[in-house]
C-alpha cells in the first residue's frame, strides 16, 4: 500500500510541476492594435484502486487480484486580458 501511495504523490508531484497555479495564459490574438489573450483555469484529477479477494467458485477456492485508475483533466475561460491603446483591462467571462 505505501508503494502506492508513493507513486500517486510522484504522479501528483509531476503533474503539479506543469501547471503555473492551476492557470494557464494564451497566446495572444491580435486584430491591429488590439490583442486579447485568453485565462483559464486548469484542474487535473487522478485517482486509483486495487485489491485482492477470495472467494469460492465451481465449489473449489479462488484468489483474486484487481486494479484500476483514471486521470482527466479540464480548461476553463474565466477571463480575457484585453490590451488596446497602451491600456489593457480584464474582462471576466460567465458569472
Amino acid at each position: 500500500m505505501d508503494e502506492i501511495k508513493k507513486l500517486f504523490e510522484a504522479v501528483r508531484q509531476r503533474l503539479s510541476g506543469g501547471a503555473l497555479k492551476d492557470a494557464v495564459v494564451s497566446k495572444p490574438l491580435s486584430a491591429g492594435e488590439r490583442h486579447v489573450l485568453v485565462l483559464s483555469e486548469v484542474s487535473l484529477m487522478f485517482g486509483g484502486g486495487g485489491g485482492t479477494g477470495e472467494a469460492t467458485t465451481a465449489g473449489k477456492p479462488a484468489k483474486g487480484t484487481g486494479g484500476g485508475g483514471l486521470g482527466m483533466s479540464k480548461a476553463s475561460p474565466v477571463a480575457v486580458l484585453v490590451v488596446e491603446n497602451g491600456k489593457a483591462r480584464i474582462e471576466k467571462i460567465g458569472n
